[in-house]
């Protein structure tokens, strides 16, 4: 029990710390907004707009949680043990691997409301964008509103009573969205006139589970890095690392009978083109719940292993 309720206290500090840098609101209010604007900028495509909406919104909750993860991991980890905080922690009778695995449960959590709230901004997108000639304001107008008061409530607040800024924007954002998306499915969309539960591409749920997994993988990959690097090398490694994990079918692919280099990159890179299944919405093809399953099965394996090395990796490091 001491244990238990040792690493539910750091995990919780750990997400709270990852929520209110600056930086994390930024970013997410950079991509729900990017998000939310599509349907205004994209609107003219000739029977593709809900299509290219979907696929860039994906596309830039993707690179954003990446960002965030790196970031949130060399933040509450790196720093900490630079700056002595994590040897006040370890001082007491708190295990190096239970610190550091509270430590990533925090971060993935932070990455996880940030993944609610990018994927209730794509529903509203791409409910608003569906039309070519004419958008949906019951879906676009709540999340616009969200984006205003959000920021502007949160600023209020901190005037009153000089609490955090970023994190009370943060909530209130992703309180509004779910707001929103609940606001909107009670209007039929207006050019099929669908009601609740086809007034909403829900497929893209999906999906978006299926890249949250990717995305903990990332979080991983970073905390292990964390425990020796600061936070830019981490940045450029994670982005690094998947970006040719992303690439890996097209370079190592016609290699893999021939090399055992291929085949040995292969196994170590995360294949994140098993996650990014836009073809099966494309197609209307439901994800088997088996297909999910194993996803989640290679992406907790390949993070177990990353947290593993990083335990290692903290393990023996010495700190002041």
């Amino acid at each position: 029990m001491a244990a238990a309720s040792q690493f539910l206290a750091i995990a919780r500090l750990a997400a709270v710390e990852a929520i209110r840098r600056p930086v994390f609101l930024l970013v997410s209010l950079s991509v729900v907004a990017g998000i939310v604007l599509m349907p205004l900028l994209l609107n003219y495509t000739l029977g593709d707009s809900a299509r290219i909406i979907r696929d860039s919104a994906l596309a830039l909750y993707f690179v954003g949680g990446l960002l965030l993860s790196a970031h949130a991991a060399g933040e509450s980890f790196s720093r900490e043990l630079r700056r002595g905080t994590a040897a006040t922690i370890l001082a007491k009778p708190v295990p190096r691997s239970l610190f550091f695995l509270a430590k990533a449960a925090g971060v993935g959590g932070a990455i996880f409301l940030f993944s609610l709230a990018a994927l209730a901004a794509t529903l509203l997108a791409v409910r608003a964008g569906a039309g070519d000639l004419r958008l949906d304001w019951t879906a676009v107008l709540p999340a616009l509103l969200a984006l205003l008061l959000a920021p502007s409530l949160a600023g209020a607040w901190n005037h009153r009573t000089r609490r955090p800024f970023a994190s009370a924007a943060f909530f209130l954002l992703l309180a509004f969205l779910l707001l929103a998306v609940a606001a909107a499915a009670c209007f039929r969309t207006p050019l099929d006139h669908l009601a609740f539960p086809a007034n909403f591409a829900w497929s893209i749920l999906l999906v978006g589970l299926l890249l949250g997994f990717c995305l903990g993988m990332a979080v991983a990959l970073a905390m292990a890095l964390a425990t020796r690097l600061p936070v830019t090398p981490i940045l450029l490694l994670c982005a690094g690392f998947f970006l040719f994990g992303l690439m890996g079918d097209y370079l190592l692919g016609p290699r893999l009978a021939a090399s055992f280099a291929a085949r040995a990159a292969y196994a170590v890179l995360p294949n994140v083109q098993a996650f990014w299944l836009l073809d099966a919405l494309d197609a209307a093809t439901p994800i088997p719940a088996s297909y999910i399953a194993l996803s989640a099965a290679y992406a907790a394996a390949w993070s177990a292993a990353c947290l593993a090395l990083g335990i290692a990796s903290f393990q023996s490091r010495e700190i002041s």
